[in-house]
């Protein structure tokens, strides 16, 4: 549970940004005073700060622990799917304030230059954190070097990403499937012969 919990905060990005920006309105309307309202502003500013500094280090985190084995290539691949998947709302979201924008002509610049900019950086993010899984991936030979390398890419790409994760999640729990079937297979087969006789003599 807890390596999904760490992922929230980056799946929470395209959204949270707005509360942001609500956030920072709202001090300064509530406190009115000069001192008050530069308290509550700057210390509104160190939470933003930090909660960008853990957005920034966390798809490393999960790149390396995932290529380094911490995660299983389904654990990995699992993930990667909810990070993508949960943000494509926000997508959406970006899609038809741009779309907005358009008709607003030279005042829609900067909504749309906002919705860019924030799907340009949360593609990024989770295609950082994506690596790790194409890493794993290949190391369990659930890919071959040349298609990780590919899908890895792809994985920077609006649309194809989300497609790439579904693929990686389906063909990570195929495997991960087969090796329960082969470890229980194997549980059976190293059974002590006397246990199945004592099993079919009902004496």
């Amino acid at each position: 549970m807890k390596k999904y919990l760490l992922m929230v905060p980056l799946i929470l990005f395209p959204y949270i940004y707005l509360f942001g920006l609500i956030g920072i309105n709202l001090l300064l309307s509530v406190f009115e005073g000069p001192i008050e309202s530069q308290i509550a502003y700057y210390s509104w500013i160190s939470i933003n700060i930090a909660y960008l500094a853990y957005i920034i280090i966390i798809p490393f985190y999960n790149t390396v622990v995932s290529a380094r084995g911490k995660y299983t290539a389904y654990q990995s691949a699992k993930i990667n799917l909810i990070i993508k998947g949960l943000q494509i709302p926000a997508y959406i979201f970006h899609f038809i304030i741009g779309t907005l924008g358009i008709l607003a002509s030279v005042w829609g610049i900067g909504i749309i230059l906002v919705a860019v900019v924030i799907d340009l950086i949360t593609i990024t993010l989770s295609g950082i954190s994506s690596i790790g899984c194409s890493i794993r991936m290949r190391k369990d030979k659930i890919l071959s070097l040349p298609a990780s390398i590919l899908m890895g890419i792809g994985c920077f790409v609006y649309c194809v990403d989300v497609v790439i994760a579904a693929v990686y999640f389906f063909m990570a729990r195929r495997k991960n499937k087969k090796s329960i079937t082969q470890s229980t297979s194997d549980v059976s087969g190293n059974l002590p012969s006397d246990i199945y006789l004592n099993s079919a003599d009902p004496s």
